[in-house]
């Protein structure tokens, strides 16, 4: 119940900003979701078509290098900065800043207290070295097709667990369930 309050509280805040910050956060608001919803998608396309094409143990190689690469490229293309970050991360790049820690941590008290859902956001503003940006995260959800690599370690096919090995001898990012909560996807976007 006090995380519930937590949150409730920090919802409070961001609706007691300036009208002018509340309007444009209003704008960026829909403009971010729209695109961590696009950039979500196509990833999980791309994966699933290397699945249904090529089998599980090719397709390790889509979240790996393949997402980088789309993490990458969709950045620029939108003049943004995207990642996804977990606090059980498998990739070092995916390793959370402090603020996305913070956030990540919020999100893992709501999801234990069964107070998440995909529709909860994190978004603010905030001003580092004289600029503005807004910080955007939404939670990622583990997915039928992510327990291939993600799932129970006994369930991981060893050829999988061995890439994973090799390419990630650091790797915290097993054991998860259907539904757990996974990480999430983080955009940060600079005010003009």
């Amino acid at each position: 119940m006090k995380k519930l309050i937590t949150f409730i509280f920090f919802l409070l805040i961001f609706a007691c900003k300036s009208e002018k910050e509340y309007q444009l956060s209003d704008d960026i608001k829909s403009e971010l979701r729209k695109e961590a919803k696009t950039f979500m998608d196509s990833l999980k396309s791309v994966l699933v078509y290397k699945i249904q094409t090529e089998g599980i143990v090719s397709a390790v190689n889509v979240c790996s290098d393949t997402a980088q690469i789309l993490t990458e490229n969709y950045s620029k293309s939108k003049n943004l900065s995207i990642k996804r970050v977990s606090l059980k991360n498998r990739n070092p790049k995916n390793v959370p800043d402090d603020y996305e820690t913070k956030v990540l941590k919020l999100f893992e008290e709501l999801f234990a207290d069964g107070n998440l859902s995909p529709e909860v956001e994190n978004i603010e503003l905030i001003t580092e070295n004289s600029t503005k940006k807004v910080r955007f995260l939404k939670p990622i959800f583990i997915q039928a097709e992510c327990l291939n690599c993600h799932g129970q370690e006994a369930q991981i096919l060893p050829e999988v667990s061995n890439i994973i090995v090799t390419k990630y001898p650091q790797d915290k990012a097993i054991n998860y369930n259907f539904g757990d909560l996974r990480g999430a996807i983080s955009i940060e976007k600079v005010i003009k």
